[in-house]
């Protein structure tokens, strides 16, 4: 149907918090004259609802969730040339703070119904689209102790940042792994490695790299090899947002990369917050074709721009 809204919204965080968001986006949208349908899947469901929903007759396919659920949608939403809007329902919410989308749901329903359309360049790990990062090493142990702090005590960014403290007292897994791109190669020992194309993420931890985005690539961390202190002060320096670059991490911008793991062959790794299992190598590339975005009509947000 012309002028019409898909939303998917993630039911896992707990029946009364998506019961009352489903509420509150039922009574803005019935107050305007777009027609809409509001759909709850989580799980491996969620990307399979978002394909069918994004094949549908909809303008605009809305993703409420965090990240992980955003990114999900957002390739429906890609593949099927459709609009994306954002209802960020998350614990950090990245893309929705680099594109000025307001976090409190009814700010967020407004843009969607009011914003204007932007273009998001965005890229991709094996044919899976990527909004903000990719990590590799330290990273999804942190995660894998969030996953139970927030199963015991409910998910909040005290459990988060706990998370961290938690996992960087104990000994870092090293990875040893071949890097390539178009102009070098090079083989590396390092305990962690992040792909980054959010301008808001790399602002606010204070990292180097804005100008990759700029240029319209990606900025890619590697962790300097270090021992148990010094992964206790890297982390440390993370948590207090004065990590140094060359001497804490070296920044490489590409457009596109291979990674060559060079002792296990398949591991963790987390994809825009989510843990997944990944295999080696792995190609990550910015995709030619951008993401139409809804956002706030005088934002302009600092976003990987693809140049002409």
């Amino acid at each position: 149907m012309p002028n019409s809204i898909e939303v998917i919204l993630n039911s896992r965080s707990g029946s009364q918090r998506a019961a009352e968001t489903r509420l509150i986006l039922e009574r803005v949208l019935s107050a305007s004259t777009r027609s809409f349908q509001i759909t709850m899947a989580s799980g491996d469901a969620l990307a399979r609802v978002a394909r069918e929903k994004a094949m549908s007759g909809c303008d605009v396919l809305v993703a409420g969730g965090g990240d992980g659920t955003i990114s999900r949608v957002a390739e429906a939403a890609l593949r099927a040339d459709k609009t994306l809007g954002v209802l960020p329902l998350g614990t950090f919410n990245y893309f929705a703070r680099s594109h000025g989308i307001p976090l409190e749901l009814e700010g967020a329903v407004r843009v969607i119904l009011e914003g204007s359309t932007t273009n998001v360049s965005v890229f991709d790990l094996d044919d899976r689209l990527v909004l903000n990062n990719v990590s590799i090493g330290i990273i999804p142990t942190v995660l894998l102790k969030r996953r139970r702090l927030y199963q015991r005590w409910g998910r909040n960014q005290f459990n988060a940042y706990l998370s961290v403290l938690l996992t960087i007292f104990r000994p870092a897994h090293r990875i040893r792994l071949r890097l390539a791109t178009d102009s070098a190669e090079a083989v590396r020992e390092t305990p962690l490695v992040l792909i980054c194309s959010n301008a808001y993420q790399i602002e606010a931890f204070q990292l180097a790299g804005r100008e990759c985005l700029a240029a319209g690539q990606f900025a890619l961390y590697v962790a300097r090899l270090s021992g148990r202190k010094t992964i206790l002060h890297l982390g440390l320096r993370a948590l207090i947002r004065h990590l140094r670059p060359g001497q804490d991490y070296d920044v490489i911008c590409a457009s596109d990369v291979m990674i060559e793991t060079l002792r296990r062959r398949e591991f963790r790794a987390t994809v825009d917050g989510e843990l997944v299992k990944l295999k080696s190598p792995m190609r990550f590339r910015v995709l030619p074709t951008q993401l139409r975005v809804l956002a706030p009509a005088a934002n302009e947000p600092p976003s990987l721009v693809v140049p002409s």
